[in-house]
């Protein structure tokens, strides 16, 4: 069974992940937060309408963190190296993922219609894509070479993905009630109670679907790391 909503299921919410269903990201409820008058007030927010809005902004919000790395950062040989190795795995985390969920990864709105998506990725943990979103953001911190970055990320990824993953799961339990809730006690969030052996790991018939899908993934990676390079 599995969880892009970068959450678990076919319903694809970890592009977004936790659960996915055949769109990384699951269906968005009319009974929508506070839009009305523009800005939304925060403090008043739910969990759930929080991570609602971070959802909607999830593609801006690395942009000010981009920007001060590119500002502060001192890349050596070591970091460089490193950061590369834990972007690469981050990566291959992504791309086995979106094998079983397909190009619905990159869907835009928050369409629930499929099946939870249960299997590969999403047995072992629940937000595989966001994992490998994770791997890949403190690659790039780790490959600046400034540790003060690398905490940053790590802090501001954990605060905006609680409250993303929190917003997927509530329209998951809507959608696929006592299945997800089933799924959410037996698979675990973020880090997997036991590794599968390769012989057991479940594999897709192709991977050319999923390297399709991450070609903007992967182009966003290169562009980052080229203007780290020209910082060094």
């Amino acid at each position: 069974m599995k969880t892009t909503m970068e959450s678990t299921v076919t319903v694809n919410v970890n592009d977004h992940d936790t659960a996915k269903t055949t769109a990384e990201t699951p269906e968005r409820e009319a009974t929508a937060t506070s839009e009305g008058n523009g800005t939304a007030d925060w403090a008043k927010m739910s969990p759930v309408e929080i991570g609602e809005k971070l959802f909607q902004l999830r593609d801006f919000t690395p942009v000010p963190l981009i920007l001060l790395m590119l500002l502060a950062a001192k890349p050596t040989v070591v970091s460089a190296t490193l950061g590369l190795l834990v972007i690469a795995l981050g990566e291959l985390i992504r791309t086995y993922a979106v094998s079983f969920i397909g190009g619905v990864s990159r869907t835009r709105t928050t369409s629930t219609n499929q099946r939870l998506i249960t299997e590969g990725a999403f047995s072992i943990v629940r937000n595989p894509l966001y994992v490998g979103n994770f791997m890949i953001t403190a690659g790039v911190a780790i490959y600046s070479g400034v540790v003060w970055i690398v905490v940053l990320s790590a802090a501001a990824f954990a605060f905006q993905y609680y409250y993303i993953v929190k917003y997927e799961e509530s329209l998951l339990i809507k959608k696929f009630g006592s299945e997800y809730e089933d799924y959410l006690k037996k698979v675990p969030a973020w880090i997997p109670s036991s590794i599968p052996s390769m012989d057991t790991l479940p594999w897709p018939e192709t991977f050319a679907p999923a390297i399709r899908s991450e070609k903007r993934t992967l182009t966003a990676i290169a562009l980052v790391i080229l203007m780290l390079m020209l910082r060094a």
